[in-house]
Parts: structure tokens; C-alpha cells; sequence
């Protein structure tokens, strides 16, 4: 099988398992959870901190916002330099940092998105609309850093196809390219 053939198999059946445990979370509720209100209100706190006004309630959203923008940037640009420095165990030479600095910056990504990871489970389970900010903010964040790093690369086939014809026999790596260990 081709990797476009991959890519769409995956995304088809992740969206549609998505859809149908949505569609059940809906039609289940019983309409005594606070969970599905949306805005401000008297007894809606998040963690310990009381959301009962207009300027709390939009203070949140905008912390969130930004949360989810720096967790986008963390994963998409700075994780990556770690884990192909770090994590690769094929990559012995390292000559863009000391191994004092790939240990701290390491440790100190691993400790952000473990804190981050923690911080973004209260806000899913804080409130519906509060979770739907926190999805929305993460998708445009993606989006941007995603158009970021395509718009530094160069690509040799330009056309998009959607359709997919014949399947064609999946190579793996280690059939295509021996490895010898």
C-alpha cells in the first residue's frame, strides 16, 4: 500500500470512531451535568478559581488560547529538535549542543508538556464550551505552525489526488532497504 492510501485509511477510520463516541456523548446526557453549559456562571469554576463574570470568563478563554499556541510551537518546533537529537539512536554525533545543554533543554521540554498535558485535562473537563475554545485554539494554532514549516520546504509533486484507484503492494522499509544489525 502507498502512503496516500495510509494517511486516508487512518483519517477515515479515526474521524469516524470519532464521530460516532461524540454522537454518543450527546444523545446520553441526562441534562443534570453541568458540563454542557456554556459562559459564565455562579457555580462553574475551574479548578478553584470562580468563572461568574464576563472578565473571568474571557480572561480563561484568552489563557487557554495562548496555552494551546505555545503547546503547538512546543511540539511542532522545539520537540522535534530534541527528539532527533536526543531520541535518535542512530544520530551519535552531535555538534549543534553540549550534552549539558540537550540534557537541561530536554528535560525541560519533557517537563512543560507533562505540566502542559495536566493543565489541558482540567480544561477539557472543566465545562463543554471551555473545551470547544481549547479544540478550536489548538487547530488554528496547528494550522499556523504547520503552514510555517511547509512554507520552508520544497516539494517535488505538486498535484493533490484524493482518489486512490489501485492498491498498490506495501514495501516495508526493511524489505526495500536491508538493514543489518
Amino acid at each position: 500500500m502507498d502512503k496516500v492510501f495510509i494517511l486516508n485509511l487512518c483519517i477515515l477510520l479515526n474521524l469516524l470512531f470519532l464521530l460516532i463516541f461524540v454522537y454518543c456523548f450527546f444523545t446520553t446526557d441526562d441534562q443534570t451535568s453541568n458540563y454542557f453549559r456554556i459562559g459564565w456562571s455562579d457555580d462553574f469554576y475551574f479548578v478553584s478559581m470562580p468563572i461568574s463574570t464576563p472578565l473571568r470568563y474571557f480572561s480563561l478563554c484568552l489563557f487557554i488560547f495562548v496555552l494551546n499556541i505555545t503547546e503547538i510551537f512546543l511540539n511542532d518546533l522545539a520537540s522535534p529538535i530534541i527528539q532527533f537529537s536526543t531520541y535518535n539512536p542512530y544520530k551519535n554525533n552531535i555538534s549543534d549542543f553540549s550534552r549539558n545543554q540537550l540534557e537541561i533543554y530536554s528535560n525541560l521540554i519533557f517537563f512543560i508538556v507533562t505540566v502542559k498535558k495536566f493543565v489541558q485535562i482540567v480544561v477539557i473537563l472543566s465545562q463543554i464550551d471551555i473545551a470547544i475554545i481549547s479544540l478550536i485554539s489548538s487547530q488554528i494554532s496547528a494550522f499556523l505552525a504547520i503552514r510555517f514549516l511547509l512554507n520552508n520546504k520544497t516539494f517535488q509533486r505538486q498535484n493533490y489526488e484524493i482518489v486512490q484507484n489501485n492498491f498498490p503492494i506495501y514495501n516495508s522499509i526493511n524489505e526495500s532497504s536491508r538493514i543489518n544489525i
